[in-house]
């Protein structure tokens, strides 16, 4: 308890007459004996003024409390709640009482004499023993058994305490006694300072974050702001997600296994509380130095991807778990893998357990370029299966290089009323409606920026916020595969890696992305990006790019026989592509890919050109020298055409969806619009 004479400071305050003055406040000359005075002391003294005591006649010193010694704490007695230097005081030591010692304490604790409330376990050829916590068992003699069976509660008297350990009781008969609770005396520990008592018992005080209940025990993680431990509870003790607890227990190389769990309430849960939240706060203020390149939409930038790389950390250490949801491309992946890398390394750096990365820290792939339905589904079952079995909390949810369309919407939405947050870090053209569901939103079209600063690159540079990892070349591959331009290019030689070699990576990562279909396979993809062995890298990177490349082509030429070529009344040269009726359904490359791909073959030919490959129910828009608008595009199809139309992506680069019966009406308004522009 705290001690009530210093408020739990260990020391007090006192006011003494100053002896220089005698308490006058006034003095001629200073004592010559009163050395090291400043500057302004003695101007005071000059005064006539006591520059030690300013004038006042008194000092405020500081003394150690007598009461606590220096502590800050008092021992209470158990029973009426007095201050003594005892578990009990004077009186309550004349009242009958005996001892319930918790599973904390052991034999150095015991005392010979005293009373002490035991279960018994068994009864044997040499009598009754006795168990009076779960680590201490004791033995009453054959002779004096008498009406005592297996499971019973009673009072014994520790008669003695054998050299070996061995504790004699013998049974006692009391009435109206009071019960002492007693435990370990321990002062309470930080978290982060666990791992230095090693096989020794420790208190620590925190905040319930997971839990998991195995076949023998309860596994609750607990956070105190300066890190996290498993503990690993066999008694029958429950606590929910957030609740303030207090655990005793021996340190092991996985946790601590728990000898005593009690709920914290009312005012020290408060306490506790604000306390991790203090501590949390300073621990996670991202550190920024600069970003790697001079950018002028990223300083504009900044201080939200700031709040981003706090969110982000906060999430960590509140064991909030992390759902990274990435476009497959190599921009996405990318950027994805960027955030995975940096939170995986501070999961790792606070949490003991070794699990904990892999289920606080998620990275998801997306198929289509936003955040549908289908995986909102997978993400958000998952999640609400995890709270009920384990008590995860609602994750936080990071869209990268989607998220910004008004096609995301509806699995935001969904998702948020389940309680989860949902972060947006994209370079596409966004849609108006998205802000007001997200938390953050970081995007370089809201601060006059465009597509060129990449998803990669915004993910790299919040990554370093987190981390001090290496991961100049990942911002540098995304800014080749999307085929970035501008001050961008500064990362590629940022990251000391060919032209090249960078082109052959982010290819390597989309078509081993594309087969990969719903799955992130992190080590196959963090192999392809350099972070494992690098001899493999290479030879990995150029068998997968080179496959790629010999699928590309291979459909190139079917594809390049079979475009229509029309120029329009303003000068466009619009190619037209059949994909479902001129190429390989399910293959590498996709859709979007092949058009992309037929389209850099055009556009040396034509100048000012757009190239459409069109399916069933969709339509992939790439375009050079063009001032277009797909946003636009589509919102005016939308009116126009009553096909269910949706689409969207950068201002020249896009797709737009229709239902089937209607393509040829849409195309056929696409054309005419595109002959339009000026």
């Amino acid at each position: 308890m705290n001690c009530q004479r210093c408020n739990g400071k260990g020391v007090i305050e006192i006011e003494k007459k100053c002896e220089t003055c005698n308490g006058t406040g006034k003095a001629k000359s200073f004592d010559p004996k009163v050395v090291s005075l400043s500057e302004d002391q003695i101007k005071l003294f000059m005064k006539g003024i006591c520059g030690i005591c300013g004038g006042k006649g008194t000092l405020k010193i500081i003394e150690v409390c007598r009461v606590c010694n220096g502590t800050g704490r008092v021992k209470r007695c158990k029973i009426c709640g007095k201050e003594t230097d005892q578990e009990l005081c004077f009186e309550c030591r004349k009242k009958p009482h005996v001892f319930k010692i918790r599973n904390s304490c052991g034999i150095e604790d015991l005392r010979i004499g005293r009373f002490y409330l035991g279960s018994v376990s068994s009864i044997t050829e040499l009598g009754a023993f006795v168990n009076l916590n779960r680590r201490l068992k004791g033995l009453i003699p054959r002779k004096l058994v008498q009406n005592i069976r297996e499971g019973d509660e009673i009072v014994v008297k520790i008669t003695n305490i054998n050299v070996g350990g061995e504790i004699d009781l013998a049974p006692a008969e009391l009435q109206n006694y009071a019960i002492v609770e007693v435990s370990k005396d321990l002062e309470t520990i930080p978290i982060s300072t666990v791992g230095k008592f090693l096989g020794r018992m420790v208190k620590i005080r925190g905040l319930v974050t997971h839990a998991k209940e195995t076949a023998i025990a309860k596994v609750f993680t607990l956070v105190d702001g300066t890190g996290s431990v498993n503990c690993t509870v066999f008694d029958d003790f429950d606590a929910e997600i957030d609740e303030a607890i207090e655990i005793i227990g021996t340190v092991r190389r996985n946790g601590i296994d728990v000898l005593e769990a009690e709920k914290i309430l009312g005012e020290n849960a408060y306490e506790i509380r604000k306390r991790i939240e203090v501590e949390i706060e300073k621990a996670c203020e991202p550190n920024f130095k600069k970003f790697l390149i001079e950018s002028d939409i990223l300083e504009k930038l900044k201080d939200e991807m700031i709040a981003v790389a706090r969110e982000l950390k906060k999430a960590v250490y509140k064991s909030r778990p992390i759902i990274i949801r990435h476009h497959w491309d190599a921009d996405g992946t990318c950027g994805g893998v960027a955030l995975e890398l940096a939170l995986q390394q501070l999961v790792e750096k606070i949490y003991k357990d070794q699990e904990a990365k892999y289920y606080l820290v998620k990275r998801r792939v997306s198929r289509a370029p936003f955040y549908e339905l289908e995986d909102l589904v997978r993400d958000l079952d998952e999640s609400l299966e995890d709270s009920e079995r384990f008590g995860d909390k609602i994750p936080l949810v990071v869209l990268v290089d989607n998220g910004s369309g008004h096609e995301d919407l509806p699995a935001i939405q969904q998702f948020i009323l389940f309680g989860a947050d949902v972060i947006t870090i994209d370079h596409h053209f966004p849609d108006q409606g998205v802000d007001r569901y997200l938390l953050y939103h970081i995007n370089p079209h809201k601060v006059g920026g465009d597509s060129n600063i990449t998803s990669g690159v915004l993910c790299v540079e919040i990554a370093r916020m987190i981390s001090d990892l290496e991961l100049t070349h990942l911002a540098a591959i995304s800014v080749v595969g999307d085929r970035a331009e501008g001050n961008v290019e500064e990362y590629i030689k940022l990251s000391k890696i060919d032209k090249e070699e960078l082109k052959n990576i982010a290819l390597a990562v989309e078509f081993e992305g594309f087969y990969l279909r719903f799955k992130s396979a992190s080590s196959i993809i963090h192999e392809i990006l350099g972070f494992g062995r690098k001899d493999r890298q290479k030879k990995l990177v150029e068998v997968l790019s080179n496959h790629a490349r010999s699928a590309i082509e291979d459909q190139l030429k079917t594809g390049l026989e079979n475009v229509k070529i029309q120029i329009l009344p303003n000068g466009v040269a619009l190619a037209a592509f059949d994909v479902e009726s001129y190429s390989k359904r399910f293959t590498f490359p996709p859709p979007g890919k092949l058009t992309g791909e037929i389209h850099d073959r055009l556009k040396d030919q034509y100048p000012k050109i757009v190239t459409i490959g069109y399916g069933p129910d969709f339509a992939v828009i790439r375009s050079e020298g063009v001032n277009l608008d797909i946003p636009k595009l589509v919102e005016e199809l939308k009116s126009e055409v009553n096909a269910c139309i949706d689409g969207g992506g950068h201002l020249v680069v896009g797709s737009i969806k229709f239902v089937e019966g209607k393509r040829r009406e849409v195309l056929a308004k696409l054309a005419n619009k595109i002959g339009e522009i000026a």
